[in-house]
């Protein structure tokens, strides 16, 4: 992807969405609402809450990358308009 700030954000909303899931899943075990073996729902809540949270950590570092080039991006670019 070329603008690495956007992958950053589509991530996020990725990693926020998974872990959305964890949350309803763990909403209706506690409930009762859900048909789904104790055993099995424990370790799905636990693979989503897992999976989000290493999606959004990914995102972060994508982000501080971005924003790392970007002020490279700048600071080149600076250094050539001094020397003109």
């Amino acid at each position: 992807m070329k603008n690495k700030s956007t992958h950053a954000m589509l991530l996020t909303l990725v990693g926020g969405y998974i872990l959305y899931i964890a949350y309803h899943l763990l909403e209706n075990l506690l409930s009762g609402a859900d048909d789904m073996p104790q055993g099995a729902a424990i370790a799905a809540i636990a693979v989503f809450a897992l999976g989000g949270i290493a999606v959004l950590l990914y995102a972060w570092k994508c982000w501080k990358e971005a924003k790392a080039e970007e002020k490279n991006a700048q600071n080149e670019e600076d250094d050539v308009n001094s020397v003109k």
